[in-house]
């Protein structure tokens, strides 16, 4: 009974690894523009999920908006997404870049916000 499984698993396994990975289709949206799409996925959706109703209930949609932008369809965008995701390692490092961007953009923000709060602190003593 072991023997059997253990042929079973040989076999299953030397079936995954002749399997072919999924082949990138013709038209593979590039990985760097891949990745300003995903960023801007990812703050739209950061947006949207963090703010007040009037936002959410706009009804505004970000995907004509990029498809404009980076020129490419949804049909591009299924197939490179789908690409992508096969490839695991990429896709993480991808994530990893906009997880990156991310960061680098809040500090930005953070310390324009210090600036701006000290500016208005100093107009305001200088008032006084």
């Amino acid at each position: 009974m072991i023997r059997n499984l253990l042929l079973g698993l040989l076999f299953l396994s030397s079936l995954a690894c002749s399997t072919r990975m999924v082949e990138p289709p013709e038209r593979l949206i590039a990985k760097e523009k891949f990745v300003n799409i995903l960023y801007e996925l990812a703050i739209y959706n950061g947006v949207k999920n963090n703010t007040t109703p009037a936002f959410t209930t706009s009804d505004l949609q970000i995907m004509p908006y990029l498809y404009s932008k980076y020129d490419f369809d949804s049909v591009q965008f299924f197939e490179s997404n789908f690409y992508y995701a096969s490839r695991g390692d990429l896709y993480v490092a991808m994530y990893d870049t906009v997880r990156a961007r991310i960061e680098r953009t809040e500090k930005l923000l953070d310390s324009l916000r210090e600036v701006s709060v000290s500016a208005a602190r100093e107009a305001q003593q200088a008032e006084d």
